[in-house]
């Protein structure tokens, strides 16, 4: 017998069938009052990043009963603490650069200067509305969402740090990644940032190491020293973005517009370590060279957060790097359990999350799509900027295959010329058989946006004609890429035709 006035939780069990949603059934009897509460969901989603939410908002809509569960906030690293963060910052010093440089054309301004508190208020405005946004998306598309921490357990359960358990026919899996910490540089230590501590932009340091030639490593450089640091990159391996697919060209004109911008790049040296004088900070490099600075920020990789749920113990297959291994269908070695995002190979990119998160969702609801590495564009926000998609020169001829190339560059665009922005190029690989695109790489002003149009045609698989043909607006940036694919057929009028 129940005791009289008591209530009793009773959690439901996948087994009870797919059709029980959420019910409360009260019994009163003489004996008891018994509490009835049953849950399960089609998908239950853990991490509401950016491949996480958009996993469980498009699941939704396609009919399915879907859970999300976030412990910190909607959108993840990318949006909190990450890309658009950065890209905020980007721009803002942007515009102190833009500012400076005005004279050149004819305007004169005051000396610019910028107020850090009131910057920090304007990016979390940008960073609150997007946030805002997704809330609202969610709930209108009818998702449930936890904001608590999720914990996989067997038989596709999800225990809540609130108390609750999700059950679920399949459970998604979105936990992203964290910064790659160096022992000799802990992030435990105030003096040392990892990327989103130098994204709260508390202070501009005189002088700041970056340790880590990467993507994030660049962009961070980049912002601070358009706010005044003296910044000097060490990376260890021999080259900048030596983990990203692009030519020895478009590298060596990153470095030269680097090292004009006063930025000092080190490639070849390991930061070993550090200790803090009156002077400063002296890092000591593998070459037994030091550097004295204000703040250390290291910048060296990010790492997949499988470690953080004890995957391993689930059955769930891991690389030693720590990725979850999964199927074409990001199915992971237990059935009805499945991963995407920076928690599976693949590049470490926002929008090939959401991508995953799209395709997933719709497979899990019978529509089964497959996602193209090397369909998906990237974008350095590097001063200039760098965006590509597709292969390589280099890559191409590695596989073999015979190419024709194509190049335009910025500087001989009235547009970019009418903008002060005249450094870089465009850059087309094609097949020489049928003249199909494989790859594009652009780097110069507004490279993140140019790239768009490359993507639609590698996706589509066409050809150099393609592009080549399609009438351009002139003055525009565009038109660089027309350029280039008409070089790479040899009939280009503004620029030499290579020869091929």
């Amino acid at each position: 017998m129940y005791p009289r006035n008591r209530s009793i939780t009773i959690t439901r069990f996948p087994s009870w069938g797919a059709a029980a949603r959420l019910h409360e059934l009260h019994i009163t009897s003489s004996a008891a009052t018994v509490l009835l509460i049953m849950t399960n969901y089609d998908v239950v989603v853990v991490g509401g990043g950016p491949g996480g939410y958009v996993c469980a908002l498009r699941a939704a809509q396609l009919g399915l009963e879907t859970a999300l569960v976030e412990a910190k906030k909607l959108g993840g690293v990318c949006l909190n603490w990450g890309c658009v963060p950065t890209k905020a910052l980007y721009s803002a010093s942007k515009t102190l650069i833009k500012a400076k440089h005005a004279e050149s054309m004819g305007i004169s301004f005051p000396e610019p200067v910028f107020d850090l508190g009131r910057m920090r208020e304007w990016k979390a405005g940008v960073v609150s509305t997007l946030v805002g946004g997704i809330e609202s998306l969610l709930e209108k598309n009818g998702v449930k969402t936890f904001h608590a921490v999720g914990t996989l357990q067997q038989e596709r359960s999800v225990v809540l740090s609130s108390g609750e358990t999700l059950h679920a026919q399949q459970v998604v899996l979105a936990l992203g990644s964290s910064p790659v910490e160096i022992p000799a540089f802990p992030f435990s230590n105030p003096a040392v940032w990892d990327s989103s501590e130098a994204l709260e932009l508390r202070e501009i340091p005189d002088r700041l190491l970056v340790i880590g030639g990467g993507v994030i490593g660049l962009e961070l450089a980049t912002i601070y020293r358009r706010f005044g640091s003296a910044v000097t990159v060490a990376e260890l391996l021999p080259e900048i973005l030596s983990t990203v697919d692009i030519d020895r060209r478009t590298v060596s004109t990153l470095k030269r517009a680097m090292t004009a911008q006063g930025i000092n790049v080190i490639t070849g040296k390991a930061a070993q370590s550090m200790e803090e004088t009156d002077q400063g900070i002296v890092v000591q490099l593998s070459d037994a060279s030091e550097i004295v600075v204000d703040r250390v920020l290291v910048a060296v990789g990010r790492r997949p957060n499988s470690r953080s749920m004890n995957l391993t113990d689930l059955g769930i297959s891991t690389d030693e790097r720590g990725f979850v291994q999964v199927d074409d269908a990001w199915q992971t070695s237990q059935p009805g359990v499945y991963a995407i995002g920076d928690l599976v190979p693949g590049p470490m990119l926002a929008h090939k999350a959401s991508a995953e998160g799209t395709l997933l969702a719709e497979t899990l609801a019978g529509h089964a799509r497959t996602l193209d590495f090397e369909t998906i564009p990237q974008a350095v926000f590097t001063d200039p900027e760098i965006a590509s998609v597709g292969i390589s020169e280099r890559l191409a001829k590695e596989r073999n295959i015979d190419v024709l190339v194509g190049r335009f560059p910025f500087a001989a665009l009235g547009k970019a010329l009418g903008m002060g922005e005249p450094d870089g190029f465009f850059q087309v690989v094609a097949q020489r058989e049928d003249h199909r695109l494989l790859g594009i790489q652009i780097i110069g002003t507004e490279a993140s946006d140019l790239i768009s149009e490359a993507a639609i045609a590698l996706q589509g698989k066409l050809a150099l004609e393609a592009i080549a043909d399609a009438v351009h607006p002139h003055p525009t940036l565009p038109e660089g890429l027309k350029e280039a694919a008409e070089n790479a057929l040899g009939r280009a009028i503004h620029t030499i035709n290579r020869p091929q």
